[in-house]
C-alpha cells in the first residue's frame, strides 16, 4: 500500500456547476465497472495512474489525473485542480495539459 492510512468511503460526489463528479479511487467504480452516472456526469479516478480526458456515454467524462508519485505509461508526474467549473490538468513542472470549463 503507498497510504499509511485505510481509506473508508468508496467514493464521494461533488457538484461541478449543472454536473456531478463521482470521485473514487478507481478499484471498484471505473470504466468498466461504471457507477450510478446520469447524463452529464463525470467519473474521476486515479487507479491507473493512467492520465486520461476522455468522454464518453450520454455527454459523460472520464477523467483519471495520472500520479504525481508514481506515473504509469510514460506519463509525467501530474495532477488536476477544479475551481467552480474550470477543471485544469497539470504536470509537477507547471505546464498544462488540458483544460476546459464543464
Amino acid at each position: 500500500m503507498v497510504l499509511e492510512f485505510p481509506i473508508l468511503a468508496d467514493y464521494c460526489i461533488l457538484t461541478c456547476g449543472d454536473r456531478l463528479v463521482y470521485a473514487t479511487h478507481g478499484h471498484r467504480f471505473n470504466r468498466n465497472s461504471l457507477p450510478p452516472l446520469q447524463q452529464g456526469d463525470i467519473l474521476l479516478h486515479g487507479h491507473t495512474h493512467v492520465p486520461a480526458w476522455e468522454t464518453f456515454g450520454n455527454d459523460n467524462y472520464y477523467f483519471n489525473p495520472g500520479s504525481v508519485s508514481i506515473p504509469k505509461a510514460d506519463s509525467p508526474h501530474s495532477y488536476m485542480v477544479l475551481e467552480e467549473t474550470l477543471w485544469t490538468w497539470k504536470t509537477l513542472e507547471g505546464d498544462t495539459f488540458h483544460e476546459e470549463k464543464l
